[in-house]
């Protein structure tokens, strides 16, 4: 079965890389299509978009986070594949009532992170053993907790897609429900591996590499007031991006219009006098999708 590692650019995931290569390295990328969040070094443009085969104008993720995939393919000495979804823009303006990603609809991670890595894999390769970057400080993460019995590894996974298509009548599209695409294995936690120790490691190893304080998305739903306060402090046009879409939303009448539940527009978030959020080196995004 071939082994895939599941890559976000942060620095956990990447230390995966180094130090438990697969068979295949890949990344999916989330990508917008705003000119005004394109890469300002040329450099990593240029590569993001070779990489996406000329399909590329922008991330919502750092471009600190582009730059350091570049990085890891050289020190892993092995290329990194590169794919992509449709771009968030597209998914959320198909239907301009579609809900903006949440708590309650959280389907950003599987149409932008698991479709793109599973139509990769799976056609080309069948079922794969893919990797996933959660540490053993964050196990909870590669577990079920049934009440009253031991927890359950999540191991096997199951993908929607549509593998057929009738094209006649009103139920036009076909699914198959039930694609084992995966079985996921955790190595950081069965070596025991913590977060100190994979800081510690790009600080003396490879200083040179200089992840963002926040991996993923930038304005992610999972993601504090603080947090976006700071995101926008530091990325402010990414994050203009993601509040544009909450008034856009809006204005179509689109049943979750903000990306918190609480019905707060990012672009009053950007406003409050809010105290500066602690760094957490995690996400809590749980699906194996975003990993730090």
């Amino acid at each position: 079965m071939i082994t895939v590692n599941s890559l976000s650019s942060g620095k956990t995931s990447s230390y995966m890389a180094v130090h438990f290569p697969a068979d295949i390295e890949i990344f999916a990328c989330v990508c917008i299509d705003d000119v005004r969040c394109t890469p300002k070094d040329p450099a990593v443009f240029n590569y993001a978009n070779n990489k996406l085969n000329g399909n590329f104008i922008a991330s919502a993720e750092h471009e600190k986070s582009l730059k350091i995939m570049m990085q890891l393919e050289q020190v892993i000495g092995k290329e990194i594949v590169w794919v992509r979804g449709k771009s968030f823009d597209e998914l959320l303006w198909k239907n301009q009532k579609r809900a903006i990603p949440s708590h309650l609809h959280r389907w950003c991670t599987t149409e932008m992170k698991i479709i793109p890595i599973f139509e990769y894999t799976f056609f080309r390769f069948g079922k794969v053993k893919m990797n996933i970057g959660f540490r053993y400080d964050e196990f909870e993460r590669a577990y079920i907790f049934p009440k009253d019995q031991a927890p359950i590894r999540k191991v096997s996974d199951t993908i929607e897609y549509p593998l057929s298509c009738n094209l006649f009548g009103v139920n036009q599209q076909n699914w198959d429900k039930n694609i084992d695409w995966r079985l996921k294995d955790y190595p950081l936690i069965d070596n025991k591996i913590f977060h100190y120790t994979i800081a510690k490691f790009w600080q003396e190893r490879h200083p040179e590499f200089l992840f963002p304080d926040d991996s993923n998305c930038r304005g992610c739903h999972h993601k504090s007031k603080e947090r976006i306060k700071m995101n926008y402090d530091e990325t402010p046009e990414i994050l203009e991006w993601f509040s544009e879409q909450e008034h856009k939303k809006h204005e179509a009448g689109a049943m979750i219009y903000t990306w918190h539940d609480d019905k707060v527009f990012y672009s009053d978030t950007f406003k409050m006098l809010l105290p500066q959020q602690l760094k957490f080196d995690y996400t809590m995004c749980n699906s194996g999708g975003c990993t730090d």
